[in-house]
């Protein structure tokens, strides 16, 4: 078998569809025309009706646009045909059927221009446009000059030919077009209408009126065949329309020809009974369409208002009932606050039915002392359609008082915009009321446990610093003996160390307190970051060159010199880091990594080791207050657990992070960075007074302290100085003291039995003696933050060093006479 071979770009089963179309086309409308012109010629009569056209129209608006090139070439084909067949000559015969396929075309796009690919006679817009081209502009346009040609070829009456012509195309493009444009949707019309007893009996009573008016020729009872059209039209709608315009057609056009009806009554020959008929015909079709039309409109728009009814009456139901179960009330009032409607829940809550609620201004369950506040928020935020929670009391049917909360919105009409309503979702909070009660008296006993815990750890920094302050204080004095036997230096410096690490324990605590009440206080100052890490690494170098490990420092020359930090904050963290890793690590080394980012002005530091390392579900520990790595039975190296918490708390209060990587067995490395700005030029250049060793000679101190080995302690170091010391007991002998005699300085402690350092203090600036602008250092223990207040010119903290103790005096009375000056002036 021969291979079938197709042009570039068409396929086969396009060629066969559209020879299909082309075939279908030429015999419809062959077929038709051929019936339209000989039919009547063997009476004797001219053509009423031409269904070609319309048929082509139709044919062109149940299928595809691609589709129309075939079924012109068909339709055109067709019409040449049945010319032939007529005897009419080629030249007329092209003319002819050129104008008819001219027509079909014009027709067939002008509908598709206005109503869209889907043409629906049933639409009114589809109709409308269907009615207009179809059955006026396209027949007008084309049959008249199709007319004007056939009488200029043939002869006769231009004018009776043009009206006799465009009638009959008119015809048979509203009887055969809509017909065939019905069946087409058929299924649709009757899954939306079936067909019904009624509708059928009215089809059949149309076709027996019709035969019994054009089967008698003594009465003109055309006037009774429109209203059975009608009827159909109402009862089958556009089906019917259709149906019922080809059966009268068909019915009219026949018994015409015979010579019965009453159109055949009339005397003005074939042409005149012609134009009357197609008069008849058109009027009797353009009455039934847009009533079908309109018929079916009205039934599709009660239908969907049923529907729409419908939807209401469920979205109706279904709010009601979310209204109904709803456990917060749903009050609705109009304009001037009365209720108008009030949900079920209202009884659970106020003790009230609804019933007893709608009429009555919903202001008057509201507590008397809140009405006017209530009243006058609800205005205040309607206007600007705020829905601000407001909370008030209530009475209750009971007389009981509950608490309230209502989102007031105002309600707008939704086509003037007018306020018509309140609507208000109203909720009982009472016992959210009773625990903010309860939250608020929590937070203020949690505030009275704080105070309390400061003053806790004020009195008990006191009563620790005090008895360790003598403790430090003398075995310092012993250990600068000279000459102390091997073991007595050995037991001293015992009771050094043991001192030491007692202190770094309350300071721990002390720290950790201040870091969690956020009292903690920065005091950036220009540090060398170089220069404090090799002070930190001194300190551990005799306990490095014990174990035998190496302490390094990395990145110290690329440091800058001096940068804006705290420098005892700072080195605290780093002990306390350098530490660890020393307790920890028994073989190895230990890093100190520093590097400077000039960039975003952030110093960062690294302390590794070579130690045990970290296991990760152990890192999250490290961190935490009172919590260790190694809290179990073997643990052996002691501590609080607060130094890295502290660190932590250090770290970011200097505007840094810290952190951790480790691995067991692989030792660790803690890291941290801090916001460390460089210093000013200018403030770099000045250099700090170097601070005297020594006291003045002749130098006079008083000393105010309730403790005998505090006041002793300083009494040994300060005459070592070649000062000439003198003592009270408490705040009141201070005062005498200072009153009976001149000083050149005076050490008061701040916590004394009858009266304290402060207002020991303040007693000797006002009174006006002798000490009056003598410099007052405050000595203390105490924990709790901020300075000793502007009546002291500086302090001293427990336990203290002699160096310290020298220099907070010697600075004091340095500066005092400037200060006295000050207050002269």
């Amino acid at each position: 078998m021969a291979e079938t071979t197709t042009a570039p770009g068409w396929k086969g089963g396009d060629l066969l569809k559209d020879a299909a179309y082309v075939v279908v086309g030429g015999l419809g409308y062959a077929v038709l025309a051929y019936l339209c012109v000989e039919f009547p010629s063997a009476y004797g009569q001219v053509t009423p009706i031409w269904l070609s056209n319309g048929f082509g129209v139709a044919a062109l608006l149940s299928s595809r646009g691609r589709h129309w090139p075939a079924l012109l070439l068909g339709c055109l084909a067709g019409g040449l045909s049945a010319g032939a067949h007529v005897g009419d000559p080629l030249g007329v015969n092209i003319v002819l059927v050129g104008c008819n396929v001219l027509q079909i075309f014009i027709c067939a796009w002008g509908v598709r221009r206005f109503a869209g690919d889907e043409v629906d006679l049933g639409q009114p817009r589809d109709m409308i446009a269907f009615a207009l081209v179809c059955g006026l502009l396209g027949p007008l346009m084309t049959s008249a000059i199709a007319a004007s040609l056939h009488t200029a070829m043939r002869g006769g009456d231009l004018l009776t030919n043009i009206a006799t012509w465009t009638m009959g195309d008119i015809l048979g493009m509203m009887t055969i077009t809509p017909c065939m444009l019905a069946l087409v949707r058929a299924p649709d019309y009757l899954r939306q209408r079936p067909l019904s007893f009624s509708g059928v009996a009215s089809l059949a009573l149309l076709l027996a009126v019709t035969v019994a008016v054009f089967a008698q020729s003594s009465y003109p009872l055309l006037f009774v065949v429109p209203p059975m059209m009608l009827l159909v039209a109402w009862r089958l709608e556009v089906l019917g329309a259709a149906l019922s315009a080809t059966l009268v057609a068909a019915v009219a056009v026949l018994f015409t020809l015979v010579g019965h009806g009453p159109i055949a009554l009339m005397r003005h020959g074939s042409q005149g009974q012609a134009i009357v008929l197609q008069l008849f015909l058109a009027v009797a079709i353009f009455v039934s369409l847009p009533v079908a039309s309109i018929e079916r409109r009205r039934r599709q728009m009660l239908r969907n208002m049923t529907e729409a009814n419908a939807c209401v009456a469920r979205s109706e139901a279904r709010y009601r009932l979310l209204a109904e179960t709803a456990q917060d009330m749903i009050i609705h009032s109009d304009i001037h606050g009365v209720v108008q409607y009030a949900s079920p829940a209202c009884l659970a809550v106020t003790g009230y039915a609804p019933e007893e609620l709608v009429g009555r201004e919903g202001m008057q369950v509201v507590h008397p002392d809140d009405m006017a506040r209530v009243r006058a928020a609800v205005e205040a935020q309607l206007p600007a359609r705020n829905q601000n929670r407001i909370e008030y009391r209530a009475v209750r049917k009971d007389g009981g008082e509950i608490w309230l909360e209502s989102r007031p919105a105002l309600l707008r009409d939704p086509v003037t915009g007018r306020a018509t309503g309140i609507i208000d979702i109203v909720r009982d909070v009472t016992e959210h009321k009773a625990l903010e009660c309860q939250l608020r008296r929590a937070q203020a006993a949690a505030e009275t446990a704080a105070a309390v815990k400061g003053e806790f750890l004020a009195n008990m920094s006191h009563e620790l610093r005090t008895p360790l302050t003598s403790v430090l204080g003398f075995a310092r004095l012993v250990d600068d003996e000279p000459d102390l036997s091997p073991d007595a230096r050995r037991f001293i410096g015992r009771v050094l160390s043991g001192g030491k690490a007692l202190l770094t324990t309350i300071n721990d605590i002390l720290d950790f307190s201040k870091l969690e009440a956020g009292h903690l206080e920065l005091d950036p100052e220009p540090v060398s970051p170089a220069r404090l890490v090799e002070e930190a690494l001194e300190l551990f170098s005799l306990e490095a060159q014990a174990k035998g490990l190496p302490l390094r420092a990395e990145g110290l020359a690329d440091l800058p010199a001096e940068l804006l930090i705290d420098g005892g904050r700072l080195r605290q963290v780093l002990l306390n880091l350098v530490g660890n890793a020393m307790k920890f690590t028994e073989s190895g080394a230990v890093t100190v990594e520093a590097r400077y980012d000039a960039a975003d002005r952030r110093l960062e530091l690294a302390v590794s080791d070579t130690g045990p390392g970290v296991a990760p579900d152990d890192v999250d520990l490290l961190f935490r207050r009172f919590s260790q790595v190694d809290g179990g039975l073997t643990r052996k190296h002691g501590g609080t657990g607060l130094g890295l918490a502290i660190c932590k708390g250090l770290v970011e209060a200097m505007g840094g992070e810290i952190g951790v990587t480790s691995a067991p067995g692989h030792g660790a490395r803690f890291h941290f960075h801090i916001a460390a700005p460089p210093v000013v030029e200018a403030e770099a250049e000045v250099a700090e007074p170097d601070e005297p060793s020594s006291l003045p000679p002749a130098c006079r101190v008083l000393v105010v302290d309730d403790n005998p080995a505090n006041r002793e302690l300083v009494h040994a170091i300060l005459t070592a100085m070649g000062a000439q010391v003198d003592e009270a007991v408490d705040g009141e002998a201070g005062v005498a003291a200072a009153t009976a005699a001149p000083f050149d300085a005076i050490l008061m402690d701040l916590r004394m039995p009858r009266l304290d350092g402060a207002q020991a203090a303040a007693r000797i600036r006002g009174e006006g003696g002798p000490n009056a602008r003598t410099p007052i250092i405050a000595f203390s223990a105490d924990a709790r933050s901020g300075g000793p207040g502007e009546v002291f010119d500086g302090a001293v903290s427990k336990p203290m060093t002699a160096a310290g103790l020298v220099g907070a005096l010697n600075a004091a009375m340095t500066s005092a006479p400037a200060r006295a000056l000050e207050t002269l002036a």
